[in-house]
């Protein structure tokens, strides 16, 4: 497959504000994966992506074909995990529960500040899960689609059982408390986010999805890296399965 330049993508990305001719943006198409990606992670524009890519490359001197492999294969990946948790546990209800939706059948319940929740989460292109934060006892500070990171009490906050789960971070209470006191922080600031395929190489202020706002608090607040496998994009399993959290309950 014919290699993408910079200069192809920079004209690519310019042709939808219409400063070079249409034809040129057919170019993107060029990148391997862009299309896969795309269906995969529809939410996010093309534009977006290919930006995304370019500065990453840029900044670690990969290419971006091995970039954009690394995504497709990540989001295929979690993706497929999705879809044999789903199975397993033999529940079809979820199939239209939305990023961060309060739909589910059973409470959250309470738990410690700092600890998280994971609980299945599914459109109808992507099974990612969802994750939110316990800032106090009772009080969830999370980031959803339509509101972005928000605070909603554990006994409005549903989710669905048997797929459930709450967990610490094993770290000091100290960044405990301040992970769970910076995210709340960010309640009204940071709009939500569709991109979880490049989320670690974003900015930890502005636009996040749910992985993206825990992800972030520990990392700024001990230096943890709440990511299972290290990849482009932290997603809501990533967290739920990495090394440095334990397991308080199922539920």
């Amino acid at each position: 497959m014919k290699k993408l330049t910079v200069l192809t993508l920079t004209a690519s990305i310019l042709a939808s504000t219409g400063l070079v001719p249409t034809s040129s943006f057919a170019a993107s198409n060029e990148l391997p994966y862009l299309n896969e990606i795309k269906k995969l992670q529809p939410d996010v524009s093309t534009e977006e992506l290919i930006s995304d890519i370019i500065e990453v490359a840029k900044n670690t001197g990969n290419t971006k074909e091995a970039l954009a492999e690394q995504i497709y294969k990540e989001l295929k990946a979690n993706h497929e995990q999705g879809e044999r948790e789903a199975t397993q546990r033999n529940n079809k209800d979820t199939t239209n529960v939305q990023y961060g939706a309060s739909g589910g059948n059973v409470k959250v319940g309470n738990s410690n500040m700092g600890d998280f929740y994971y609980t299945g989460s599914t459109t109808a292109y992507m099974n990612h899960g969802h994750v939110g934060m316990y800032y106090s006892k009772d009080l969830i500070v999370e980031s959803v689609p339509d509101k972005g990171v928000r605070t909603i009490a554990t006994n409005k906050r549903l989710v669905d059982k048997g797929d459930a789960v709450v967990k610490s971070v094993n770290t000091s209470w100290q960044n405990k408390n301040d992970a769970a006191w910076w995210a709340k922080d960010r309640v009204g600031k940071d709009d939500y986010s569709y991109n979880f395929a490049n989320n670690r190489n974003t900015s930890h202020y502005g636009a996040k999805n749910c992985s993206k706002l825990i992800w972030s608090a520990y990392k700024l607040h001990g230096g943890l890296d709440l990511d299972k496998d290290g990849g482009a994009g932290v997603y809501p399993r990533d967290v739920r399965d990495a090394q440095k959290t334990s397991l308080i309950r199922n539920i």
